[in-house]
């Protein structure tokens, strides 16, 4: 019989909102529950007995003596059905809260990580249209050129807009065209030094992380300047993490160009974001050497 009121005792529980309902309101409730159940639970009691054994002429008065007896078991049966039940559904909606506010902190990492890498992109294009619509009155054939480059360079990042994380070699590939839009520019003053360990290939990357870095070095190496400049780029493993640094040189005693910065801070903040770390980057200034260093470790926050 107890089991079958055990449902609806569950469900008073269930609807019941410990936290909003008024603790007067509450314990009102629970009183005429208990109430309701214990004589439902007695009566129950009473009427099954009568249909399954013979009743003695005294039962009545056995009744009355043990009354008070089974009304404090079945109140302390009510008790504790409901703390069983509380507990159930205190943690089962502890588990859903948890769970939702996962969901919104992945949704806010993803958003906070898209914002980033939609102002990167604005960034560069900037740079590029500007070279272009420059090109077009001075040099049609390099625009032209300038144009089909960056149209490359845009599919093959279409190709990867959604994904967080990339590969480094398909960073390289990415960079590969942007630096042929950039040798348009530039021509012989911008010169490219590779070293990059083969079996680093197929290391996790985040998407968009190495273009910024070597337009940053592009700017601080050419800009104000007729000299030509070297740009090394260095990747390889070291206690395991990814390690990439990309190096150019630059003329101390000219005025350099002023940007935002945009593009250094937004991968210092999205590696910082998707790693969890803030010694990611870090930038090395000595003498007329200019550095940036990633420390790429090989998990990330998913």
């Amino acid at each position: 019989v107890y089991a079958l009121l055990g449902i609806g005792i569950w469900f008073l529980v269930k609807i019941s909102d410990f936290e909003k309902i008024h603790t007067v309101a509450l314990i009102v409730r629970f009183i005429i529950v208990c109430s309701v159940t214990l004589l439902i639970w007695l009566g129950a009691g009473y009427l099954i007995m009568s249909k399954i054994t013979h009743i003695p002429e005294n039962y009545p008065d056995s009744i009355a003596d043990t009354f008070a007896l089974r009304g404090i078991y079945g109140l302390l049966l009510f008790v504790m059905m409901v703390s069983v039940f509380y507990l159930i559904n205190s943690n089962y909606n502890l588990k859903q809260h948890q769970q939702r506010e996962e969901q919104l902190r992945s949704l806010l990492h993803e958003s906070e990580l898209n914002a980033l890498k939609s102002q990167i992109k604005p960034h560069f294009l900037f740079n590029a249209l500007n070279s272009i619509s420059s090109l077009t009155l001075t040099n049609p054939a390099k625009a032209q050129e300038m144009v089909i480059n960056l149209s490359e360079f845009m599919r093959y990042s279409l190709r990867f807009s959604n994904q967080e994380m990339s590969t480094l070699s398909q960073e390289l590939n990415q960079l590969k065209l942007y630096l042929e839009i950039e040798k348009v520019r530039f021509g012989q003053r911008l010169q490219v030094i590779e070293e990059i360990e083969t079996e680093l290939g197929n290391w996790p990357l985040p998407s968009m992380v190495l273009q910024p870095l070597v337009e940053n070095a592009i700017k601080h190496g050419i800009y104000d300047t007729i000299d030509s400049t070297i740009i090394r780029i260095k990747a390889v493993e070291q206690r395991g993490k990814l390690l990439i640094s990309i190096k150019n040189h630059f003329d101390a005693a000219m005025i350099h160009h002023k940007g935002t910065g945009t593009g250094l801070s937004n991968v210092t903040e999205r590696l910082r974001m998707i790693y969890g770390v803030n010694n990611a980057v870090e930038v090395l200034r000595d003498a007329n050497i200019f550095e940036v260093k990633l420390n790429i470790p090989d998990t990330w926050i998913k």
